[in-house]
């Protein structure tokens, strides 16, 4: 295994979806299913780079206070190391980071637009996605919210009432309320 220091959210993210079920080992995962994070992996701990150790060393990332495990081969082991340099462990946190960042952003702009509070879309996304107040606080979460939010809401509004209108003329096709045709004159028409 190789341990990698990461943001606790990402922590978080790694066990929610690559846990390992071994009592022995709580925080191990095993991000071999997910095959572009596999390669990445694999890549930096066969080809280390160096460049910026002495920088990250000198605690620029402090934000980075977890150690997850991450399963490795007996092969890899063997062939390659167990360790990361600074700078590729760096890297693959930063990349792990904008995952979440993706995934939060995602979820905030669509919650958003069905109910504009960001409280509530806050406390919905911890729910949905297994976070907590300790391992991903809601002020930073609010500071991602205001610095990266590049959504038109009109656009957004506007696909979602047609998606919305889209599921109530088949329901009403399949129940039998309206005919094909009127189906059919339905869709066409824009609201």
């Amino acid at each position: 295994m190789c341990w990698v220091w990461v943001a606790p959210f990402v922590k978080q993210y790694l066990l929610t979806n690559f846990k390992v079920d071994d009592p022995d080992w709580p925080e191990l995962v095993n991000i071999a299913s997910d095959k572009t994070l596999d390669v990445l992996f694999r890549t930096r701990l066969v080809k280390q780079s160096h460049r910026y150790d002495k920088r990250i060393s000198s605690g620029n990332y402090k934000y980075r206070n977890c150690k997850i495990a991450i399963e490795i081969s007996k092969s890899d082991f063997y062939q390659y190391g167990w360790s990361l340099s600074p700078t590729d462990e760096a890297y693959l946190s930063s990349v792990l980071e904008a995952r979440c960042r993706t995934m939060l952003m995602t979820y905030l702009s669509v919650a958003y637009m069905m109910t504009p509070v960001l409280s509530v879309c806050i406390r919905q996304f911890y729910e949905k996605f297994q976070f907590d107040e300790f391992s991903w606080p809601p002020d930073s979460i609010r500071r991602i919210w205001n610095r990266d939010k590049t959504i038109d809401k009109s656009s957004l509004k506007t696909n979602i009432n047609e998606k919305i209108n889209e599921i109530i003329i088949v329901q009403l096709f399949k129940n039998g309320t309206i005919s094909q045709q009127g189906k059919e004159a339905y869709e066409n028409t824009d609201i």
